[in-house]
């Protein structure tokens, strides 16, 4: 089978779980001996307007770049909407289409794609299916969540008509598709790391029912783009609950299954054995939206209880100073695996209606404990014991987690169910 993806990209200029997720599920899919190309929203081309393809081949998978494509909202929201919903001549779509001839196209992402490309797919009989790695498309913002409000849980405030106000100029947002964008990236990183505290909560603008037009009208777009999808693949039952929250209408074709990553350690059958919790951590971006402020107040009742109690953050480059708390940073995978050696508690807090949340699996494959919430789709995994509503209040209970048997899905067992999923019929 040709299978024709379109995700984000490639490390470095591309990171975070789309990214390596997409990717593992290509090389799985290309080890199977099936045939594999990535089409990708790439970099910015002053000098010619219109989009065009450019071909190669990186990390063993040919690609096709789309330079000139569409805005990203990786490094701030939107705030121009008009430049997100340009129209262009279908013809290059047409052309790679008619050339690669895949059998089926996998959508990761909306995100600097033009309503076109799937236009002609269809036109073409070419199946497509769609996984939700985050809500972009029914929302302007991929964790549809702003300075600490969840829009999943709100029936009053649409998302639409509030992101404005948080947006960036549209020109800012295509600095990360200029091709020295990774370099100067970690030039700036490593001038100036970014101190976070508790002081560093986001400030909420006030909220409004008053419908903003430019933004209803994207919102259109990215739903008119969606109708095309012959099959819809739910990471979780969370974001299956939220996609249909939002769109009741929609008539595709649906299945529901959890998602994997080559970073897991051991898959299968796994227990982890019981002992005394007297190391935590938090794993993740240092943000708001992923409980990590949450975590940080735990954690000061955690190291409090007990002399022998330790706190640790990891996941983020960020400077952070808060008392007793170690921060062990960015991690690889092998010194995530020998970081876990001295944490008995891995706590992920997250605050939105997270689509999965795979570091979860990773850490439950390495042996340690994980608590989450119930708002991360991978609760359709982890045992319930494992699952809290609100950690603010948790500390006192920490070791009265007992930890159940699991089973871990291998990279090769999910790549057949998506398999499955693609020949879904519809």
């Amino acid at each position: 089978m040709k299978i024709l993806h379109y995700a984000l990209g490639f490390p470095p200029e591309r990171t975070g779980g789309l990214v390596k997720y997409s990717l593992d599920l290509m090389n799985e899919q290309v080890s199977q001996g099936h045939e594999v190309v990535m089409v990708f929203p790439g970099r910015v081309n002053f000098l010619k307007k219109e989009p065009y393809f450019k071909f190669g081949k990186r990390q063993n998978i040919p690609y096709a770049e789309l330079v000139n494509s569409l805005p990203l909202p990786l490094i701030g929201n939107i705030k121009n909407p008009q430049d997100f919903m340009k129209h262009t001549d279908p013809k290059i779509f047409v052309n790679l289409l008619e050339s690669e001839k895949p059998d089926v196209i996998h959508i990761h992402t909306l995100m600097g794609l033009y309503g076109e490309f799937l236009e002609e797919a269809k036109k073409h009989n070419i199946k497509i299916v769609f996984t939700t790695h985050d809500y972009f498309g029914i929302s302007p913002h991929p964790k549809m969540y702003l300075a600490g409000h969840d829009f999943v849980d709100d029936k009053k405030y649409d998302i639409w008509n509030n992101i404005r106000p948080y947006g960036s100029k549209t020109i800012k947002l295509r600095t990360n598709q200029l091709s020295i964008y990774p370099a100067l990236r970690s030039l700036v990183k490593n001038i100036k790391k970014t101190s976070i505290s508790l002081d560093s909560l986001p400030e909420r603008i006030n909220l409004t029912t008053k419908v903003d037009s430019d933004f209803q009208r994207l919102k259109k777009y990215y739903i008119n783009m969606l109708q095309y999808i012959d099959v819809i693949h739910f990471n979780s039952s969370i974001a299956k609950k939220v996609y249909e929250q939002f769109l009741p209408n929609m008539q595709w074709k649906s299945s529901t299954v959890g998602i994997a990553s080559n970073n897991i350690y051991k898959s299968g059958e796994i227990r982890v054995a019981e002992k005394t919790i007297k190391s935590i951590a938090y794993i993740g971006p240092y943000t708001e939206e992923k409980g990590f402020f949450d975590y940080l107040s735990l954690s000061t009742k955690f190291i409090a209880k007990d002399s022998g109690n330790k706190a640790f953050i990891m996941g983020d480059n960020s400077s952070v100073n808060y008392d007793g708390v170690i921060n062990l940073g960015r991690y690889s995978k092998s010194s995530l695996i020998k970081n876990l050696k001295t944490i008995d508690l891995v706590i992920l807090p997250s605050k939105w209606h997270e689509t999965f949340g795979l570091i979860a699996l990773e850490v439950l494959s390495s042996g340690t404990k994980v608590l989450i919430t119930k708002k991360m789709g991978v609760k359709d995994i982890v045992p319930e014991n494992l699952q809290v509503d609100n950690i603010s209040n948790f500390s006192n209970n920490i070791n009265s987690i007992k930890m159940e048997q699991i089973n871990i899905p291998s990279m090769q067992l999910h790549t057949k169910k998506i398999f499955e999923l693609y020949d879904t019929t519809y």
